[in-house]
């Protein structure tokens, strides 16, 4: 992602920016695709000591049943393990599983498990483990993972170190769902149940669990036993900042290792010698969200107005110091469904008033949601200034601010009234769950339109060459009937201490165990 040329020339800090790509292994689709892991753990000796990465959000749970959310994902990665799992760049990699393949039409997916792996309270994880996770979550109707995975018809244990997958339809991407369900012990989690277990969690990732003090912090040691690569440091806490003032200072007097921090803070560590500034392209796309059944909203010439009014550079400029790039489709540069060459709406307040005007829009009130506290800190700013936008364009627009835990609630009730300011972050590095929320059926799709969800089965049906062409149609659809608004692409600015060694990962999720730290 482009940075303005002249705030990169004055930062004396670290930039970083990451390649993306293709989040599908080669060679991993059809019936003579397979992928091949031998696995191992580390060859060199891992670092000791503690570092402390700091959350902007506390998660109300990490239970790999009960779970799906990006604040959790941050300490959910290093406790738990899934069949594949999902690198720092985006790219799918072996996880408990050392080698997959699927039959021709994508619709059976067959995994060899990895061999001698434990969990963290020392039992042999089977099989019959990973099957029970995913029955679990498919049995569960409280689960926010059993629509990742609603297309399993059948998961069945083939031999004892094999598991297979049979699907409702065909699904070109199901590595990277299965890299976002983390595996856990059958007789653990059927003993403590879903009320005990997220507090003393049993996985087999390369951390264990210590401990959890809920509205402070969340720590986890080493675990000696991980098949794979140890963890770079011992000990790591997940401390809970939501104040970014407060995650800037705590990096700056070194209580905090790293933190992500609003771009406008960016200057405060120019030429400090105990910490750095760490940019990082992100998937994560901003986007107005919109109830297309809501009053003035459900005129068409109504919603094709608001992404013509909203003037996105310069929000970006002003607002977010440049660091954003517009954007006319709700996935990232990097995320499997990016269309090269998609057009972004450009600004025409002309043109938006000209829509307004012939809708016969009688001014009637439109609320805009957003995150007073607990989002972005920008968040008010940015809706603020969408308000002022929209109301040039003859529009009535009414602001109503909640904490991110309310905003979120109210997306997953599918009960917005108007129109939302949010951003989504797709951990599975595929643009098929961003479809299925947004477009097609999800809490936050309030069109319901057939077309859709046919197209949708499509992308899922389609092969890693044919998927390009089905998303273009995809974002095309809704930039003509305007179920949702991208707004741009952003990116992730970190501060850290300048011992510690990290390369952000493209989710904005740590992946903790890649953590290091140099000598001081």
């Amino acid at each position: 992602m482009s940075m303005k040329t002249q705030r990169r020339g004055r930062l004396m800090a670290l930039g970083v920016a990451l390649a993306l790509g293709s989040v599908l292994l080669s060679g991993c689709m059809g019936s003579a695709g397979s992928a091949t892991s031998t696995g191992g753990g580390a060859t060199t000796a891992p670092d000791n000591g503690s570092a402390t990465l700091a959350l902007p959000t506390e998660p109300a749970n990490i239970d790999p049943i009960m779970m799906r959310s990006i604040s959790a994902w941050n300490m959910y990665y290093a406790v738990f393990d899934g069949l594949t799992r999902i690198d720092s760049a985006g790219k799918i990699q072996p996880g408990l599983a050392t080698e997959w393949k699927s039959n021709a039409t994508q619709d059976v997916w067959t995994f060899t498990i990895r061999k001698g792996v434990t969990f963290q309270d020392g039992s042999a994880l089977n099989v019959s483990d990973i099957v029970y996770t995913y029955n679990k979550i498919l049995a569960s109707d409280k689960s926010p993972n059993r629509v990742a995975i609603a297309m399993i018809s059948k998961v069945e244990a083939t031999d004892d170190h094999t598991v297979q997958f049979t699907l409702k339809n065909p699904f070109s991407a199901w590595l990277n769902q299965v890299a976002t369900i983390g595996i856990v012990p059958e007789k653990v989690y059927e003993a403590e149940g879903p009320d005990k277990f997220p507090d003393a969690p049993v996985g087999s990732g390369p951390y264990k669990f210590v401990s959890w003090n809920h509205g402070v912090d969340y720590k986890v040691t080493r675990n000696d036993d991980y098949w794979g690569d140890k963890a770079k440091i011992k000990d790591i806490t997940f401390s809970f900042v939501g104040a970014p003032d407060a995650r800037v200072t705590g990096v700056e007097s070194g209580t905090l290792d790293t933190a992500i921090i609003p771009a406008s803070q960016v200057p405060v560590f120019t030429g400090a010698s105990n910490a750095k500034v760490v940019e990082a392209a992100s998937n994560q796309i901003a986007f107005i969200g919109v109830n297309t059944t809501a009053g003035a909203l459900s005129n068409l010439k109504v919603r094709q107005a608001i992404p013509l009014a909203i003037d996105r550079k310069s929000i970006i400029d002003s607002l977010l110091n440049g660091y954003a790039s517009p954007t006319g489709q709700p996935v990232a540069k990097g995320v499997t469904g990016y269309v090269d060459g998609f057009p972004t709406p450009k600004y025409d307040l002309a043109a938006a008033k000209k829509l307004v005007a012939d809708s016969g829009y009688d001014g009637s009130e439109i609320t805009l949601q957003y995150a007073s506290t607990g989002g972005s800190p920008t968040d008010p700013e940015v809706a603020q200034a969408i308000a002022a936008d929209l109301g040039k364009a003859g529009l009535k627009i009414k602001l109503v601010g909640a904490e991110q835990s309310s905003l979120s609630l109210s997306l997953a009730n599918h009960q917005i009234t108007g129109l939302y300011l949010n951003a989504w972050s797709p951990s599975s590095m595929d643009g098929d769950v961003v479809v299925s929320q947004l477009l097609a059926g999800g809490p936050e799709d309030y069109a319901r339109s057939p077309e859709m969800a046919q197209l949708y089965l499509d992308q899922q049906a389609a092969n890693a060459d044919k998927r390009a062409d089905v998303f273009k149609k995809i974002w095309s659809w809704n930039a003509t009937n305007v179920s949702n608004v991208p707004l741009w692409q952003n990116t992730n600015t970190y501060a850290a201490a300048s011992t510690i060694s990290w390369t952000p990962a493209v989710d904005g999720i740590y992946r903790a165990a890649e953590v290091g730290r140099s000598a001081k």
